[in-house]
């Protein structure tokens, strides 16, 4: 029986305080914990996007994006890593049956880590294409099983094709020495002139689009959604529930801060009773940004009506903005935070380095994003 939204995030319940237990752990070995790991797999928690048509739960990414808000919560780089790999099944969903077959059939995990950027190049050959290059941040690969590969044509530079390929015929880098998010082992990966074939990929522009033509062979209309709108509204779940864990952080330690000079309590302190509302107030007003992103994925797939131009940049301004006032207030509560938290085993200094990196994700270029909406409002915008 396919679990509900209500289900999920009693599972999600159910770990969260464990994988927070295990968060240093993650950090200190560089990617989340086998044990960890486990108990997402084992809570099928990756299987939320997947497409039901190959066991899969075929969610709604409100349900993933709760689930991955709510892991951040508890452990930055377990939620990063759902996050990241939640996405990628989704946008198996939009490949060929025969890739979808491949990984999730016959109740497989799949597990697909990678890059949705097109770092790497393919070139058409028969039955297929011939991959090389280097891909950066690919979150998860050690756990993975299949790595998804963003393709430009190496002549122009333009986005071609996707690609998944086993984990097994690429060569890992450890290149993740990095100030925050460390647990989420976002190496490097290198393809040297790798085959793949023809059905284990898909046009880029059609897959970022919503116009996949493998998209209508499904039981929902999840997957007519745009992957570009996708993916970023996905990290700014990860990156909502990081601040969610400083605010915690930040009040519980607050309680029992005293003023050093005067043993005076900073609970009672005004200015950091303000700087508490305010940055609050920015984390939720974080959250009701992605709702409402929510709400038009819903009406959209509900109407089965094309997630056009418009929609992609209006989301991405919506998200971008929200992971924007979800880094200013951290920033704010580290600030008021103490010299304490310098220390390096402060979760407040662990919480803001985190935020910081998982908000610098390309998908949430804060002033890319805000450029294109504002000429969308003034009419500037070409359909791409």
């Amino acid at each position: 029986m396919t679990p509900d939204h209500a289900e999920i995030m009693r599972r999600v319940a159910d770990i969260a305080p464990r994988l927070a237990e295990r968060a240093v752990a993650c950090d200190t070995e560089r990617q989340v914990v086998s044990e960890s790991m486990q108990e997402m797999i084992h809570a099928g928690l990756f299987r939320i996007p997947q497409p039901a048509r190959v066991g899969g739960y075929e969610l709604s990414l409100r349900t993933l994006g709760a689930a991955v808000t709510a892991l951040s919560r508890a452990c930055s780089s377990s939620g990063w890593v759902l996050m990241v790999m939640g996405a990628h099944h989704w946008c198996i969903g939009t490949f060929p049956e025969q890739a979808q077959e491949a990984i999730f059939g016959d109740g497989r995990n799949g597990l697909v880590a990678g890059t949705l950027s097109w770092q790497g190049s393919a070139v058409p050959i028969d039955g297929g294409y011939r991959v090389n290059g280097r891909w950066q941040f690919c979150s998860g690969v050690d756990h993975a099983e299949w790595v998804m590969l963003g393709c430009a044509d190496p002549e122009s530079h333009n986005p071609r094709v996707h690609v998944v390929v086993p984990v097994g015929d690429l060569e890992i880098d450890d290149t993740w020495h990095v100030m925050g998010l460390q647990g989420t082992g976002s190496k490097d990966v290198v393809a040297h002139d790798l085959f793949v074939p023809e059905q284990r990929a898909i046009d880029t522009r059609q897959m970022f689009g919503g116009t996949s033509p493998y998209i209508t062979n499904h039981c929902s209309n999840l997957y007519h959604l745009s992957a570009e709108a996708m993916l970023c509204m996905s990290v700014s779940t990860s990156v909502l529930g990081s601040a969610q864990f400083a605010l915690d952080q930040f009040v519980e330690r607050t309680r029992e801060r005293k003023v050093i000079l005067t043993g005076a309590s900073k609970a009672e302190h005004g200015p950091t009773q303000v700087r508490i509302a305010e940055s609050a107030a920015e984390i939720r007003a974080a959250h009701l940004l992605q709702q409402e992103v929510y709400n038009e994925f819903d009406r959209l797939m509900a109407s089965g009506e094309r997630f056009d131009p418009a929609h992609r940049i209006w989301v991405r301004w919506q998200v971008s903005y929200a992971a924007e006032l979800c880094r200013r207030a951290v920033t704010r509560l580290f600030s008021g935070s103490g010299a304490h938290a310098v220390y390096a085993p402060s979760a407040l200094q662990r919480a803001f380095r985190n935020i910081h990196v998982g908000a610098q994700h390309a998908s949430l270029d804060f002033d890319t994003g805000a450029e294109q909406y504002g000429k969308l409002l003034l009419g500037n915008t070409r359909p791409r």
